[in-house]
C-alpha cells in the first residue's frame, strides 16, 4: 500500500481537490477529496487520469541545446551564461521591444508570472503574451470598463441561482463551474429551478435542459438585442437596481428603441418567438444568472455580445448580486490594469495592438515576430505553455520560431514548442513543487490552496520555473548583492524575516522596487522554494479588503497576520477559506460612485448597426466554404496538450470530426468513413464520427491532437486548420466560427 497525499488538479481552471496514493514516487491511484472546502470531493475524468501528466515519455530531465536538427544536453552553467548573454546583447543591439515572454503558467499553476513580468521589466519590455488573451480579451475589456478597473474580471454565481442559462457553454463537458455535473443534475432534477441552454447544438447540457434554443449559429446578437427588448416592453426591467447601481442606463436603453425583437427571433434566429419571451422572463423574474463560454468569447461579436450580456444582468439586476454574476475576491488579480486610453499603454509594432489585461493577443504574434521592422521581436522565453499546438495558425508559428534569434523553452515536456527552441530548460511538474493559481472565482468567502509536492522530482536537474528565470535574472547582474542577514532571517519565521527584509528597504530605498525578486532569493533560501516566498510576498501584500476580511475570520490583525496564515495554509493541503470580505459585491468596483458603469461609447455604433437585414446578410457562409468548423471542442476526452500521452483515454473515441447525420448523409459519409476538411489555412485527413451532439452546418474537431509522443504523431492538430487573420477587433480567434468545406474520400 503507498500514502494517500492531498493535491489539486492542475488539467482546468477549477483546480478540484484530489487525494494521490503514491508507492515507489509514482501515483497509482486518484480520487477527489472530500476535504477540498470547494470541490467536496468532486473530480472529473481528466482529474483522474493526472498520473499521466507527471508520468510521461516525453519528461525532461537536463537542460537542452539546439545543435543542427537535434537538441544536445548542456549544464545549467552553460545554459543560464548563454541564454542570459544571449539577451543581453539583443537588448544592446535591438532595444527592448525585441523581447517577448510569452506562458507563464497555465492552469495549473502561476507563481512564475511574477517573476517573468519582472525579467521582462527589467529588460525593458512589456510584451506579454499568453492563453488569457487567446479567448477572454473581449470580455476583460468589457469588464474593465463596466467595474472600473481592469482585473475586476466576473463570473457567474450558478450555484446561487434559481435559474441557470447556460449560453454557448456545455458545462457537462468543460465543467467551469464547482461540481458540475452535479450542478446541472440539481436543475435537471430540482423542480424550483430551471436550466436553459443557448446553443446551436444539442450539447450534452441541453439533454437536461428545461428549454433549449437552438439558434442559428452566429446569430447570438440579434437574440440577446430581442431579449433585452422584451423585457423593456414588458417593463420587467429591475427600475430600483438600476436607479441605485448603475450609471449611463438612460443612454443605453436608447440603443434597443423600435428593435423588431419577434422580426428578429423568428427570421434571423430561426427560433420560436413565445420560448424567447419566457427565456426573457425567467431571467428577469427569478433569480438567475447566464454562464457564457467559448460559444460567446470565440464567436462573432464577442465584444458586442459580452457587452449585450452585461446590459441584459444590469436591466434585471443580477450583476454584483448573489446568484447572478459577482466579481470575485482575489488574492492578486488574474492581470495588470492596461486600459488602452492610456498614453503610457504599449502597442505592438506591427499591428498596433493593445494589451487587455495585461496580455497581448496569441493569434498577432508570428506577425510581430516575421516583419522588417527594426524593432520586431527576436526573442521568446516561452514557459509551461506550448503555442506550436494551442495557438492559432500553426504553419506561421512554425515560421515565425524559425525567424527568431532566440528561443527558450521551459517545461516538464519535450513539447512540440520545445522541439523548435534554441534552448529547453526543465521544470518541476506541478505535482513536484509548490503553487496556486487566481482561481478562486468566489465572494465573499475567498478559498485558497497552496498545492504542494505529492511527489519526489523525477530528474534532481529539474527546478521550478519561477526559479530558473530568477537565475536568468541573477546571472544578467539585475539583483543587487545582498546581506547573509536577510538569507537567515528566514530560518527564523515569517515575522522575523518580515522585520529584517523591512530593515533593509528603509537603509536600501533604491532597492525597494526589486521587492518580489530579493523576497524569491532570501526567502525563498529559507523555504526551499521560490513559490512559497512568492506566495508569502502575496499574503504580505494583501489588500485592506483582503486584511479586513481574513480579521473578520480570526486572523490577527498586525504584523503577525501573514505569518498565521501561511501556517493554515501550510496545515491545510486539502485548501481552506482564508478570509469573508466585508460589504456587498458593488464594493469590489472601482468606478468612483461604486456603480456600474454601462455606457461604454464605443459600443454603440456596432450595436445600432447590427441590424436584422445587416447581420442576416454577414451569417451567409462563401459558396466554397459552406459548413461551420468549430476548431477545438471543449470535452471530457481533452486535456489541452497536458496529457500528452493518448493512452490516457483509453478505448475512449476522441480523434475524430463530429458531424450531424444529415449533413454527412447529403455528402455520402457514415460514421467511421475518412474525410477531407479543408479552410482558407490548410487540409486535413479525419475520421468522421456522426453525432446528435453536432448541428447541422457544424463539424467539430477537438482540440489536443497533434501531438508527438515518443516520436510518434497522433490525432490532427485544428489549429493547422486556422489562419491567424481568422480573428476579430480584439485579435480573438474565431475558433466558432472557421468556414470549411468536407469531402469524401475514396479507398
Amino acid at each position: 500500500m503507498g500514502e494517500w497525499k492531498k493535491s489539486g488538479c492542475i488539467l482546468c481552471a477549477q483546480n478540484c481537490g484530489l487525494e494521490l496514493e503514491i508507492e515507489n514516487n509514482r501515483i497509482v491511484k486518484v480520487r477527489g477529496d472530500k476535504d477540498n472546502p470547494r470541490s467536496l470531493g468532486y473530480c472529473c475524468q481528466k482529474g483522474l487520469k493526472i498520473a499521466h501528466y507527471a508520468h510521461n515519455g516525453d519528461r525532461l530531465y537536463y537542460p537542452l541545446k539546439k545543435a543542427g536538427d537535434r537538441h544536445v544536453r548542456i549544464s545549467w552553467e552553460q545554459a543560464i551564461g548563454e541564454i542570459s548573454e544571449k539577451l543581453l546583447s539583443i537588448k544592446e543591439d535591438h532595444g527592448p521591444k525585441s523581447f517577448a515572454y510569452v506562458g507563464g503558467g497555465n492552469v495549473g499553476g502561476q507563481m512564475e508570472v511574477g517573476i517573468g513580468l519582472r525579467l521582462l521589466g527589467l529588460l525593458g519590455s512589456r510584451y506579454y503574451y499568453s492563453s488569457l488573451a487567446q479567448e477572454f480579451s473581449n470580455v476583460f475589456w468589457v469588464d474593465g470598463r463596466v467595474a472600473g478597473k481592469q482585473g475586476l474580471t466576473s463570473v457567474a454565481d450558478a450555484h446561487g441561482a434559481d435559474t441557470l442559462v447556460a449560453w454557448g457553454w456545455n458545462g457537462w463537458m468543460s465543467h467551469q463551474e464547482p461540481r458540475t455535473r452535479l450542478l446541472i443534475k440539481e436543475f435537471a432534477e430540482n423542480p424550483r429551478k430551471k436550466l436553459l441552454v443557448i446553443d446551436p447544438r444539442l450539447s450534452e447540457t441541453a439533454k437536461f435542459a428545461d428549454l433549449h434554443l437552438a439558434l442559428r449559429p452566429g446569430s447570438d446578437t440579434l437574440l440577446l438585442k430581442a431579449i433585452i427588448r422584451i423585457i423593456l416592453e414588458q417593463e420587467w426591467e429591475d427600475k430600483k437596481y438600476l436607479e441605485d447601481h448603475v450609471s449611463g442606463w438612460e443612454e443605453v436603453a436608447q440603443l434597443f428603441s423600435g428593435f423588431e425583437a419577434k422580426r428578429a427571433v423568428e427570421e434571423v434566429c430561426g427560433l420560436n418567438y413565445e420560448d424567447v419571451v419566457e427565456t426573457a422572463r425567467l431571467i428577469a423574474q427569478t433569480k438567475s444568472c447566464i454562464h457564457q463560454d467559448l460559444g460567446i468569447y470565440m464567436n462573432r461579436n464577442s465584444t458586442l455580445n459580452n457587452y449585450l450580456l452585461h446590459i441584459l444582468r444590469a436591466v434585471t439586476g443580477r450583476l454584483a448580486v448573489e446568484g447572478g454574476q459577482i466579481f470575485p475576491a482575489f488574492l492578486y488579480p488574474m492581470g495588470s490594469d492596461s486600459d488602452e486610453r492610456h498614453p503610457k499603454t504599449w502597442r505592438t509594432v506591427k499591428h498596433k495592438m493593445f494589451p487587455v489585461l495585461g496580455v497581448f493577443p496569441p493569434a498577432i504574434l508570428p506577425d510581430e515576430i516575421l516583419h522588417d521592422h527594426p524593432e520586431r521581436i527576436r526573442a521568446l522565453i516561452v514557459s509551461a505553455c506550448n503555442p506550436l499546438r494551442s495557438w492559432p495558425d500553426t504553419l506561421a508559428y512554425e515560421k515565425a520560431f524559425h525567424a527568431l534569434e532566440l528561443s527558450v523553452c521551459i517545461d516538464i515536456a519535450y513539447t512540440e514548442t520545445a522541439r523548435l527552441s534554441d534552448y529547453v530548460l526543465p521544470s518541476l511538474s506541478y505535482l513536484e513543487s509548490y503553487d496556486t493559481t487566481c482561481f478562486n472565482y468566489s465572494y465573499p468567502e475567498f478559498y485558497f490552496q497552496m498545492r504542494q509536492p505529492v511527489l519526489e522530482p523525477l530528474s534532481p536537474e529539474a527546478k521550478e520555473g519561477s526559479a530558473i528565470i530568477l537565475e536568468l535574472i541573477k546571472a544578467m547582474g539585475f539583483l543587487p548583492e545582498l546581506p547573509d542577514r536577510l538569507y537567515g532571517a528566514g530560518q527564523q519565521g515569517l515575522t522575523s524575516y518580515l522585520g529584517a527584509i523591512n530593515a533593509y528597504f528603509l537603509e536600501n530605498p533604491q532597492h525597494a522596487k526589486l521587492a518580489p525578486l530579493i523576497l524569491a532569493e532570501t526567502l525563498g533560501k529559507a523555504l526551499g522554494s521560490v513559490n512559497q516566498a512568492l506566495i508569502v510576498g502575496l499574503l504580505i501584500n494583501s489588500s485592506k479588503g483582503f486584511k479586513a476580511g481574513a480579521a473578520a475570520i480570526g486572523y490577527p490583525p498586525d504584523i503577525t497576520m501573514a505569518e498565521k496564515m501561511y501556517q493554515d495554509i501550510v496545515g491545510h493541503p486539502q485548501g481552506l477559506i482564508l478570509a469573508r470580505f466585508q460589504g456587498d459585491n458593488f464594493q469590489m468596483l472601482h468606478t468612483p460612485d461604486k456603480k456600474l458603469a454601462l455606457s461604454i461609447e464605443e459600443l454603440f455604433e456596432p450595436l445600432q448597426a447590427a441590424t436584422i437585414d445587416k447581420e442576416r446578410a454577414e451569417l451567409d457562409l462563401p459558396e466554397h466554404y459552406p459548413l461551420i468548423l468549430h476548431a477545438g471542442l471543449h470535452h471530457e476526452t481533452v486535456a489541452n496538450t497536458m496529457l500528452r500521452n493518448p493512452q490516457w483515454n483509453g478505448s475512449r473515441r476522441w480523434a475524430t470530426m463530429l458531424m450531424h447525420e444529415a449533413d454527412a448523409g447529403n455528402l455520402g459519409l457514415t460514421d467511421g468513413d475518412k474525410a477531407e476538411i479543408t479552410t482558407k489555412a490548410s487540409t486535413a485527413l479525419i475520421e468522421v464520427e456522426i453525432s446528435p451532439h453536432a448541428a447541422r452546418g457544424c463539424v467539430y474537431i477537438r482540440h489536443g491532437g497533434g501531438l508527438v509522443y515518443e516520436g510518434s504523431k497522433y490525432g490532427v492538430n485544428v489549429n493547422e486548420l486556422v489562419q491567424s487573420t481568422d480573428r476579430d477587433e480584439m485579435c480573438t480567434p474565431m475558433h466558432r466560427r472557421i468556414p470549411c468545406r468536407v469531402e469524401a474520400v475514396g479507398e
